[in-house]
């Protein structure tokens, strides 16, 4: 080759580097900012924040907030957990402050979850001057205030028969019954109440998390399997600050923290991770395998557990006793009740996990809300299949009896259009 050809492509060769080189600086610059969605609506947003900003920043990454609201158009609507995969998908590497049950960790579809970063729960609240005392310590006849009939802290009272409920519109009216001592104790979301203690500075609470299955959460950040390099980023950030940074990022849930396991959502959600060459080249199999399963399930046909006898005469029961709080359409708040509601994807989404049992438990033993336990078995059992009815499961040859419906784990789901 002659010198002149030597020179031309030494200087193709510079040339070349340059441009690969500002190419290069470009992506690193667009790759250095990674989008983090906040819930604006949820009272853990500024410790979201802060553990994102700070966690990514370690790693050398800033954080661009992108804030949406997470409920429906109504405040006590919920939010569709579909929504989570299309925000992961479409809007956001990673989605902060999502809780996942410490027992029975269920994540949205179509999204993937880090280590946990903090813990929160529902807590008993008593007046900061009342003495100590347990659920089961309090004294035969003790009101307890609950905010919205929330599932799961409501099933605590049917396995504390001294204590009687107080149902609230918001725990905001609930906590301030507590400090004034109009009610004994409320059971109330941490988060709720943390946001109540900053409102009304020196108001004088105390709380103790509630031991038992679904009563402690591991907050978590949620992404879609295409940001799993994000995913990465703000794990290590999160090892980096494990220790005292990370306490203080998260002083308001520390004590919650310091009692959820913060390895199980790795463990429950993802399993073991094969390497990234082994996903990409050799997970066909297993993912359409999953692919199957999901299609096959989303088309199952639901069982037929009562008669269309059992669920008429449960719709009168349901009339005459549960619909001035959850409407006579079954869409509690959504139709203006104070309940929730009884029927469509709000009430039996899968993410929740409910089976019969609990539902019949809470039916039977906690309602209606101003009397509870008041209703025969026979008009509990008829209100069981009306709901199951409006459900979308169909009417059988067999009634559904008490003992069965308190035993059932059949899942809770909404086969409705």
């Amino acid at each position: 080759m002659s010198s002149r050809s030597d020179k031309t492509a030494a200087r193709l060769v510079i040339a070349a580097t340059f441009a690969l080189g500002a190419v290069l600086t470009h992506r690193a610059d667009a790759a250095s900012t990674i989008k983090v969605c906040i819930d604006s609506a949820n009272p853990t947003s500024a410790t979201d924040t802060r553990v994102a900003r700070e966690a990514l920043a370690t790693q050398g990454y800033a954080m661009e907030p992108v804030a949406f609201v997470g409920h429906g158009k109504e405040e006590d609507d919920g939010f569709p957990v579909a929504k989570f995969a299309r925000l992961a998908e479409n809007e956001c590497a990673l989605i902060m402050g999502f809780p996942v049950d410490v027992n029975d960790p269920h994540l949205p579809p179509r999204v993937e979850a880090t280590a946990a970063y903090a813990g929160t729960g529902f807590v008993m609240v008593q007046r900061g001057n009342a003495p100590a005392k347990a659920l089961a310590d309090l004294r035969q006849g003790s009101e307890v205030g609950i905010a919205q009939l929330d599932t799961w802290a409501g099933m605590l009272f049917s396995s504390h028969p001294n204590i009687v409920m107080h149902v609230y519109r918001d725990d905001a009216g609930m906590l301030a019954d507590v400090a004034k001592g109009k009610i004994a104790a409320g059971l109330s979301w941490l988060s709720f109440l943390q946001a109540y203690e900053r409102e009304h500075a020196g108001v004088g609470l105390r709380s103790q998390l509630l031991p038992g299955a679904h009563m402690q959460w591991n907050l978590v950040a949620l992404y879609a399997p295409a940001s799993k390099d994000a995913a990465a980023v703000f794990a290590k950030g999160l090892d980096a600050l494990r220790g005292t940074r990370l306490d203080a990022l998260i002083k308001p849930y520390l004590a919650a923290t310091a009692r959820t396991p913060q390895a199980s959502i790795a463990r429950h959600t993802h399993g073991p991770r094969l390497p990234a060459t082994a996903q990409r080249c050799g997970d066909e199999k297993p993912k359409a395998a999953a692919k199957a399963a999901k299609g096959k399930a989303a088309k199952s046909k639901p069982p037929a557990l009562y008669t269309e006898e059992q669920a008429n005469k449960g719709a009168v029961a349901y009339f005459q006793n549960c619909s001035m709080c959850h409407g006579p359409l079954l869409d509690g708040q959504r139709g203006g009740y104070p309940g929730p509601a009884l029927k469509g994807k709000d009430f039996a989404d899968p993410s929740y996990d409910f089976h019969i049992d609990e539902i019949f438990r809470f039916v039977a033993k906690l309602m209606p809300a101003q009397k509870p336990g008041s209703l025969t078995d026979e008009q509990n059992v008829d209100i069981m299949a009306y709901l199951l009815k409006q459900n979308g499961y169909p009417a059988g040859i067999k009634e559904l009896t008490y003992d069965e419906a308190i035993k059932s784990r059949v899942p809770i789901r909404y086969y409705g259009e």
